[in-house]
């Protein structure tokens, strides 16, 4: 009888162990599910995160271009998204407002600023440019419809969005 009893108990305990893991797996389903329901409209949003970010870059730019003597071009050492050789930092050309601006409004200048200020990530690789001459507006736009334009003489940036 005693044999009967230890392998009743033995079952039990994998019958245990079995329902743990059972509920552990649902667990992790229902926030794995909640999760990856939630990752498109994050990034739905990034450029609306972007908005706030790049407004913050101007500032700092700005803010810099006033400290070093408001120069016509200055060096923005914090850019990796540019493929440089070793030592050299990118060069942007600064506006007499003291606005990070181009030598000539097209979409690739356009492009290229926007990874000067904001850095290459693979997120942002999906936005389209749009370059603006007679207003000097670079204007970049999301596959959701969100659009961010900047304009090079005043340092505007405006935020519109479909929804």
């Amino acid at each position: 009888m005693q044999n009967q009893q230890r392998v009743d108990s033995e079952l039990m305990q994998a019958y245990g162990k079995m329902l743990a893991i059972v509920v552990l797996l649902l667990i992790l389903s229902v926030l794995g599910y909640g999760y990856f329901a939630k990752v498109d409209q994050v990034s739905a949003q990034g450029l609306r995160l972007e908005h706030s970010r790049l407004l913050n870059v101007l500032a700092m730019v700005r803010s810099q271009w006033l400290v070093q003597g408001r120069p016509a071009e200055m060096h923005l050492d914090w850019s990796t998204a540019m493929e440089l050789r070793e030592g050299e930092q990118p060069l942007i050309k600064m506006s007499e407002q003291g606005w990070p601006t181009l030598e000539q409004v097209t979409e690739e200048g356009c492009k290229k600023l926007w990874w000067q200020l904001l850095g290459g990530r693979d997120d942002l690789v999906k936005i389209v440019t749009q370059a603006d001459r007679a207003g000097e507006v670079c204007s970049y736009i999301a596959n959701n419809g969100d659009r961010l334009s900047y304009q090079l003489n005043s340092g505007r940036v405006i935020f519109l969005t479909d929804q």
